[in-house]
C-alpha cells in the first residue's frame, strides 16, 4: 500500500512526462487492438469448416501468349463429368450462382411479398450440405434437394419472406421466381445462416439437375459456376487432377481444340484449398470477397511498430527524468533501499502508466473504429467488453511493463550518491557520445521517414490514377442502368431509346448516349479475324465496347482516322482503337479502314473508324485491343453528360432525369453514380492503404516527438550551466537554440540516409503491380527529410527557447 501511495505521488508529481507516456501507450495499445481484430477477423475465414483440409475449390487457369489468368469459376459440365468418370471424389459440390429479376409470395390475407432482384440464391445439390456443417431447423437434409421445384431457406432469410410465421409451418409454403421463366418452387428446409466470415453465402438454395450439356460447354468458363471438391484422407491429388484435365479434354470438341490451339491459348484445372482461398488474389472470383496476405502482414507490422515505438518512447521519457530524480534517488539509497526495492518502485510506476493508458485505449479504439470504418471489413467490432481484449491488455500490459521498464530501472539503480552530491551523473549523455537515447531516436525517425515516404508517393500514384489521363472526358457524367429484367421484357422493347430522345431535349443535359462505360472493373473480351489481300486470316481477342453516334463527342474520345458509326440499332460498323489496328499488323491507323472484321463466326463488318487508345480497366492493366459497335437489344446503360458550364443547376436535372424515368420505368428504383466517382472506387483498396499509411504516418511522428522532447528536457536540464555560462559571453536566443538543436538534426540526417533505401524498395514494389505508374523522384526524399526535420525542430524549439530565454543567474547559482 505504501509503495502504490509513493508511485501515485511521483506520477503526479511529474505530471506532464505521466500523460506523455499514458498518451503514447494508449495510441500503441489502442492501434495494435484495432489491427488485432481485423486481421484475426481475415485470417479466421471458414476457421469452423471441419475437414477442411481435405476441401478444395476448382480453378480454371487460362493461358494465352504465355499470360496466365486464374478464374474462381469452371465449365458448367465438369461436375456431372467428374460425378461419372472420376474416382476418389467423396463429395462433388457445384456452386452456380442464380439470377431473378424478382419472386413474390402470396398470402391468405392479399398482402403480397414481392422482392426485386433477390441476390445470394444458388443451385446446388445434396451434397452442398454433406460437405457444409448447417444445422437443419426444418426438413429434410437428405431430401430436401431431391426436387427440381424445391427451395431451401436459410433462417434469416426465411424470417425476411414469412414473418411471424413458426419455421415449421413454412415448410411447403411456395416462392414464385421470375427471371427468363416463370418458376414456381416450394420450400423444403429452413437452415441456420451460415457463420461469417465465410467465402459461402448463400441464403437460398434450388436444385441444381443434371442434364446434357452440348459439346462446345466444355470450352466456356462462367465465373458464377463454381465447383468445390472434398477428399477421404490420402487422396492421391495429383493422380485426380490430371483425371479431370483429361476429361475436360475428351470432352472439347476437335474444332474448338483447333481454334484455342491457333490463338496459342490453353485451359486447364488446379486445385485450391479452401482455406487459402480468401487470400488468393490472383484468382478472379465472381462475388467473393478477398484480402491480400502481405497487407495483413503489412498490418501487422504496422501494429508492431506501433508499440515498439510507444515502447520507446515510455523509455526515452523515463531516462529524462532520471536526473530530476537524482536527489529523491540517492536519499532512498541513504536510507536503505536495496536495488530490488528501486526496481520494484520503478516497475510499478510503470504498470500503473500503462494500466491507465489501457483504459484510456478503450476511448481511442471507439474513435479509431469511427475513424477507419471505410478500411475495417463489416463484420469487424471493436469488441473490448469482452475476455479477449482483457486478456489482449494483460498481456501487452506485462509486455510493455517489461520491455519499458526494466532498461531504466537499471539505470536508476546506477545513481551514485556521492555523483549526486558534485551534481553529476553517470548516466547522462554527451553531445558527441552515440547513446542509447539517440540510437532510439534515430530508430524512431527511420519509421517516421519510411512512412512519409510512403504517404508522398502513394498519394502521388493515386493522384495519377484518378486524375491522369485516360483518353477520354469523365467528368459532370452520371451512369444511369436499366435493370436487367425490363430488357428481357418485350413490353419495354424500344422505351430506353426514347427515353434517351426524351433525355437529350433537356436544357440541363449535353449530350446522352446508350452505351457502355469507357473504363469499367468488368469487360467482355471475344476473337476476332480479319481477312487481308492473300484471304489469310490475322485473330485478335479484342475487348467489346457498345456504343451509340453520340458516345465518341460525350466522352470526348478522338478519331485518328475514318468516321463514327452510322445511326442503327444493330451491329453493321465496327471502330477499332489503335492498339487493335498495330495487333492485326497495320502500320497507319489508315489502312485498316475498309477492311472486313468479325466475331469468329459472324457475318463480317466494314472497319469504319480507328479511335485513339484509352484506359479500358484501371492502371494495373496495360491498354488492350479494343473494338466499338451499335448498342444492342439487351445495352442497358444510359451516359449523360450534365452542363459543365453551371453546376449549381444539377440537382435539378438530375430531379427532371428521375421525373422523366419514372414515366418509362414506374416499378423500378431510380439510382445513378458519377462517373468520376465509379472510378474512383476502382481503386478503393489503394485509398485505404493510403489512408491507413497517413495514420500511421501521423502516429508514428506523434509518438517520436514525445520521445524526442523527453531526449530535449534531459540535454536541457544537463546543458543548463554551460547555456548559462555561454549566455553570461554573449550568445543569443539563436546560438543558443541551434546549440540544442544541431544533434538532432545530424540523427534526423542519419534517420533520413538509413530510411531510403527501404523507403525505395517498399515502394518500388507496390509500383510494380501498375501498368502505368509514377516515378520515384529524388525529391521526394528531399521533402520528407525537411518534413521530418521540421516536425523534430517544432518539438525541440519549446525546449530550447525555454532555455535560451532563461535567466542565466538563476542558472548559475549553486543550491
Amino acid at each position: 500500500m505504501k509503495t502504490l501511495k509513493i508511485t501515485f505521488r511521483q506520477l503526479w508529481k511529474r505530471r506532464l512526462f505521466t500523460l506523455l507516456n499514458i498518451v503514447g501507450l494508449s495510441i500503441g495499445i489502442s492501434s495494435c487492438w484495432i489491427i488485432y481484430q481485423i486481421v484475426s477477423y481475415e485470417f479466421s475465414y471458414d476457421k469452423n469448416l471441419p475437414n477442411k483440409e481435405h476441401i478444395y475449390k476448382v480453378i480454371s487457369a487460362m493461358s494465352k501468349d504465355g499470360e496466365l489468368n486464374r478464374m474462381g469459376g469452371v465449365s458448367a459440365p465438369l461436375y456431372q463429368g467428374i460425378q461419372d468418370e472420376v474416382d476418389g471424389v467423396k463429395n462433388v459440390v457445384p456452386v452456380f450462382a442464380e439470377g431473378y429479376n424478382r419472386l413474390e409470395i402470396k398470402s391468405a390475407k392479399g398482402e403480397n411479398y414481392v422482392k426485386e432482384d433477390p441476390q445470394n440464391i444458388i443451385k446446388t445439390n445434396s451434397s452442398y450440405f454433406k460437405m457444409l456443417p448447417y444445422q437443419w431447423i426444418a426438413g429434410d437434409k437428405s431430401s430436401a434437394l431431391k426436387n427440381k421445384e424445391n427451395v431451401v431457406l436459410s433462417a434469416s432469410r426465411a424470417k425476411e419472406y414469412f414473418p411471424n410465421i413458426p419455421y415449421d409451418q413454412i415448410i411447403n409454403q411456395t416462392i414464385t421466381y421470375y427471371g427468363n421463366d416463370t418458376i414456381q418452387r416450394t420450400v423444403s428446409g429452413i437452415v441456420q445462416d451460415y457463420p461469417v466470415p465465410s467465402e459461402f453465402t448463400a441464403k437460398e438454395f434450388i436444385t441444381l439437375i443434371d442434364k446434357t450439356y452440348e459439346g462446345y460447354t466444355w470450352s466456356n468458363t462462367n465465373g458464377s459456376d463454381k465447383l468445390y471438391l472434398e477428399f477421404e484422407n490420402n487422396a492421391p491429388l495429383s493422380s485426380i487432377l490430371n483425371q479431370i484435365n483429361a476429361l475436360s479434354d475428351k470432352h472439347i470438341p476437335d474444332e474448338i481444340k483447333e481454334k484455342i490451339k491457333k490463338f496459342n491459348a490453353s485451359k486447364t484445372y488446379e486445385f485450391r484449398q479452401v482455406n487459402e482461398l480468401h487470400f488468393a488474389t490472383d484468382i478472379d472470383d465472381y462475388d467473393i470477397s478477398k484480402t491480400s496476405k502481405k497487407i495483413m502482414y503489412i498490418l501487422i507490422g504496422i501494429g508492431g511498430f506501433l508499440l515498439v515505438l510507444a515502447c520507446i518512447n515510455y523509455i526515452n521519457m523515463s531516462m529524462a527524468q532520471i536526473p530530476q530524480r537524482n536527489k529523491e534517488i540517492s536519499v532512498r539509497k541513504t536510507l536503505g533501499s536495496s536495488q530490488k526495492n528501486l526496481i520494484f518502485q520503478f516497475l510499478t510506476e510503470t504498470l500503473i502508466t500503462t494500466s491507465i493508458a489501457a483504459i484510456l485505449a478503450i476511448f481511442l479504439i471507439q474513435f479509431g473504429f469511427w475513424l477507419l470504418k471505410d478500411i475495417i471489413p463489416e463484420g469487424v467490432s471493436s469488441n473490448y467488453f469482452s475476455f479477449k481484449y482483457l486478456a489482449f491488455l494483460l498481456t501487452v500490459t506485462v509486455i510493455i511493463t517489461l520491455v519499458s521498464g526494466l532498461y531504466p530501472s537499471f539505470l536508476i539503480t546506477k545513481v551514485k550518491t556521492i555523483d549526486v552530491l558534485k551534481n553529476k551523473f553517470s548516466g547522462a549523455s554527451s553531445a558527441k557520445k552515440f547513446t542509447l537515447q539517440k540510437a532510439l531516436i534515430v530508430f524512431q525517425f527511420v519509421i517516421a521517414f519510411v512512412f512519409i515516404v510512403c504517404t508522398i508517393i502513394v498519394g502521388s500514384q493515386l493522384r495519377y490514377t484518378i486524375q491522369g489521363d485516360l483518353g477520354f472526358k469523365k467528368d459532370a457524367i452520371i451512369l444511369l442502368n436499366i435493370p436487367w429484367r425490363y430488357m428481357r421484357d418485350s413490353q419495354y422493347e424500344g422505351k430506353k431509346n426514347t427515353l434517351v430522345n426524351q433525355l437529350s431535349k433537356n436544357a440541363g443535359i449535353e449530350k446522352v448516349s446508350l452505351g457502355s462505360n469507357p473504363l469499367s472493373d468488368g469487360y467482355s473480351s471475344s476473337p476476332f479475324e480479319i481477312a487481308n489481300e492473300s484471304d489469310a486470316s490475322k485473330q485478335v481477342i479484342l475487348y467489346k465496347k457498345e456504343i451509340d453516334t453520340a458516345y465518341l463527342d460525350l466522352y470526348k474520345m478522338t478519331l485518328v482516322a475514318g468516321n463514327n458509326i452510322s445511326y442503327s440499332d444493330t451491329v453493321n460498323q465496327f471502330i477499332i482503337n489503335e492498339s487493335a489496328a498495330k495487333e492485326f499488323g497495320f502500320q497507319n491507323p489508315e489502312d485498316a479502314l475498309g477492311k472486313q472484321l468479325n466475331q469468329m463466326g459472324n457475318p463480317k463488318f466494314q472497319i469504319v473508324g480507328i479511335v485513339k487508345d484509352f484506359h479500358t480497366q484501371d492502371f494495373y492493366s496495360e491498354i488492350q485491343p479494343m473494338v466499338m459497335m451499335a448498342s444492342g437489344k439487351y445495352t442497358n446503360q444510359i451516359n449523360i453528360k450534365l452542363n459543365s458550364h453551371d453546376p449549381s443547376s444539377w440537382q435539378k436535372t438530375i430531379a427532371a432525369i428521375e421525373t422523366e424515368y419514372k414515366q418509362f420505368y414506374p416499378a423500378s428504383t431510380f439510382s445513378y453514380k458519377f462517373y468520376d466517382e465509379m472510378l474512383a472506387d476502382l481503386y478503393k483498396q489503394e485509398r485505404q492503404i493510403n489512408k491507413l499509411i497517413n495514420l500511421a504516418t501521423v502516429i508514428t511522428v506523434l509518438i517520436s516527438c514525445l520521445g524526442l522532447f523527453g531526449l530535449t528536457t534531459l540535454t536541457v536540464y544537463q546543458r543548463t550551466k554551460e547555456i548559462g555560462i555561454r549566455k553570461v559571453l554573449g550568445s543569443n536566443v539563436a546560438g543558443i537554440v541551434t546549440l540544442l538543436s544541431k544533434d538532432y538534426v545530424k540523427l534526423i540526417g542519419i534517420a533520413g540516409v538509413i530510411a531510403s533505401p527501404i523507403a525505395y524498395w517498399a515502394m518500388s514494389k507496390w509500383l510494380e503491380d501498375f501498368a502505368y505508374r509514377i516515378d520515384i523522384s529524388w525529391w521526394i526524399f528531399l521533402v520528407a527529410g525537411l518534413i521530418a526535420i521540421g516536425i523534430a525542430l517544432l518539438t525541440i524549439s519549446y525546449q530550447a527557447l525555454k532555455a535560451a530565454f532563461a535567466n542565466p543567474v538563476d542558472s548559475l547559482r549553486d543550491e
